[in-house]
């Protein structure tokens, strides 16, 4: 385990150049009813002239971004959402092309991806886009398929409008020679079974994506899905579905390497684990987020208004947050937690409750060792609640 001024672990977090890019994708052909995220319903038919000024506006973005930050290599680019895919290949490709000089012949470059919009030529796109420009890029796509579960009556319960089977989704791209796909699926749905679970592994399994995002759901006040079924849930019943998952994935050679995420030897996902180890990162698009150094800023979450300052020439309408020491500290630690990774302690011993840190490492959920706090993976199920007790008061 490195020491306090050996490794990655070192760098202060969100400090350095930035290499990771993140666009976010706001439109959704409706939104399903647990989704409290920045997005904007444009129906089964949306405005071609909204989807290519969303295009123009990201172009301008971007090249007042990489002006300001010095950008000159990136080594992921994630295309989130919302519902990338509702863009088209032809939009995705421009989208790409903005970025293709910047990236590195080796870049990880992710494009989510709805099971609906996967036809044959979404899926013929995604295996033959080049990555970077150049001689010897990379090709193909790194998909993120949104599947949730593989049960109808499960997405149903979620108020997933869509209803296309990503089974055949996955077929489809496996088909067009995409080697490099990850799976979301979510645990915790109401109604849902430990035999719904265990489908919903098996089906996974039988599949074997590349990675596998399996997050619990949280069910938000104001979503139709909390008016529906409310707020409250059962933390024992999630545990028990939470950990049957990360044994059957373990079990199946899967790598549990962040709370929510499992991946195949070499499959992680590169651009979450800058997120993670507190890399600084760009994010473009209406309600888009950016942490550089010791400032956080997020975009104006509504498309129109975005567009509208672009196009004027201007920087989006903006809310920044600026990033004292100590939170800076506590989110190295935080996000360090979420995949097990050794933190030295000279970066966080000023807000670190030394006194708590003796008993949870007594108890085996952190590990003190040259220098460093590492949460175990024992004390990975229950991350976020071992780092609140290690934070001083």
């Amino acid at each position: 385990m490195s020491g306090p001024s050996s490794g990655r672990g070192a760098r202060e977090a969100f400090s350095g150049p930035v290499r990771h890019v993140y666009v976010h994708v706001p439109f959704c052909r409706a939104k399903c009813d647990y989704c409290d995220f920045a997005s904007a319903a444009v129906g089964d038919s949306p405005d071609g002239a909204l989807l290519d000024g969303f295009v123009e506006g990201v172009a301008a973005e971007w090249a007042r971004e990489r002006a300001a930050h010095g950008v000159r290599r990136l080594r992921t680019l994630y295309l989130g959402g919302g519902t990338p895919s509702l863009l088209g290949p032809d939009r995705l490709e421009r989208l790409l092309e903005l970025f293709r000089p910047q990236l590195t012949p080796r870049a990880e470059v992710t494009v989510e991806a709805n099971p609906e919009d996967v036809d044959d030529g979404f899926a013929n796109w995604a295996a033959e886009a080049p990555v970077a420009s150049g001689a010897g890029a990379a090709r193909g796509l790194r998909i993120s398929l949104g599947a949730q579960s593989f049960s109808a009556d499960l997405r149903e319960a979620l108020g997933r409008r869509a209803q296309a089977d990503p089974v055949e989704a996955f077929g489809r791209l496996r088909r067009s020679g995409i080697t490099n796909i990850s799976l979301d699926l979510i645990h915790g749905i109401p109604g849902q079974t430990v035999a719904d679970l265990d489908a919903d592994i098996a089906g996974l399994l039988e599949l074997r994506p590349e990675h596998a995002s399996w997050y619990e759901l949280s069910v938000t006040t104001g979503t139709p899905l909390a008016a529906r079924v409310g707020t409250v849930r059962d933390e024992d019943d999630e545990a028990v579905l939470y950990r049957r998952i990360v044994r059957a994935l373990s079990r199946a050679g899967y790598d549990w390497y962040e709370v929510s995420n499992f991946a195949l030897p070499g499959r992680k996902a590169r651009h979450n684990l800058a997120y993670w180890r507190a890399r600084p990162y760009l994010g473009l698009g209406p309600g888009s987020v950016s942490t550089v150094g010791a400032r956080r800023w997020t975009d104006a979450a509504d498309p129109a208004v975005w567009a509208a300052a672009l196009a004027a020439g201007a920087d989006p309408p903006r809310e920044f947050e600026d990033l004292d020491a100590a939170t800076r500290a506590r989110e190295r630690l935080l996000l360090a937690a979420r995949c097990g990774e050794a933190v030295p302690l000279a970066q966080v011993a000023a807000i670190l409750d030394a006194d708590a840190a003796g008993p949870l490492a007594a108890a085996g959920l952190v590990s003190l060792h040259s220098g460093t706090i590492r949460v175990t993976r024992k004390g990975r199920y229950v991350a976020g609640a071992v780092c609140v007790r290690l934070f001083r008061a």
